[in-house]
């Protein structure tokens, strides 16, 4: 298994993953707490930094392994939450602004068996790990997408024109969409593969399939 150490967002709501070769890695599909490898959905923070945190996705902090993450929560509960009861967990935990509070502390009385005040510092060793089962398990953990390697070179997938029908951008994979001038940085780099091209005006744009011609091959795509 790679071994990751660098984490962003990428296209759509993928994760884009790099591992300590500098090989990138796309997470896609699945929920959101297994791309960014999160089971407690927690944000970027104190608590995600002290445990691995490699970058952030969709709000969120990425961890290189479900280990890191499962441990950042641990982490929250007990250091961060260890004085407050369920319900006055939920409300900083999953807030009614973003959650159904009153569902997620009902989920988790249910699944912890725990009816009253009780501090979470005060659970016995079964009931914390209830807790934390029972967390991961509303947050979504557990569905599973697609891990798939990046080429080293990313290919054109559409491109952007004016009313003109002049490239304003280009949509690369593993990049998403970049302006007409970063892609060609990206392409003179060879991160991206295309050949950089110049127009009879003099002006320059990518071309996906190289071949002797300087016209622009990849206008189908527009």
């Amino acid at each position: 298994m790679s071994r990751y150490i660098k984490a962003e967002s990428g296209p759509g709501r993928s994760v884009i993953y790099t591992d300590v070769d500098g090989k990138q890695w796309k997470f896609e599909g699945g929920g959101r707490p297994w791309r960014n490898q999160n089971p407690g959905n927690l944000v970027p923070g104190i608590v995600s930094k002290r445990n691995g945190a490699i970058g952030k996705a969709d709000r969120f902090a990425v961890f290189p392994d479900y280990e890191a993450g499962h441990g950042a929560l641990l982490d929250s509960l007990k250091n961060m939450h260890g004085n407050k009861s369920i319900p006055a967990l939920m409300e900083v935990y999953a807030p009614r602004k973003e959650n159904k509070t009153k569902k997620y502390v009902a989920f988790i009385r249910k699944k912890t068996g725990i009816k009253g005040d009780k501090k979470v510092k005060d659970f016995s060793p079964s009931e914390f790990e209830k807790l934390w089962q029972a967390i991961e398990k509303m947050e979504g953990w557990g569905k599973e997408g697609k891990i798939s390697e990046i080429s080293p070179k990313g290919k054109i997938t559409a491109i952007r024109k004016d009313e003109k029908g002049t490239i304003q951008s280009y949509q690369i994979e593993g990049y998403g969409w970049v302006s007409k001038s970063k892609g060609i940085s990206l392409a003179l780099e060879g991160k991206v593969d295309a050949v950089v091209a110049t127009s009879p005006r003099g002006n320059q744009f990518l071309r996906a399939r190289p071949n002797a011609e300087t016209s622009d091959n990849i206008g189908e795509l527009g």
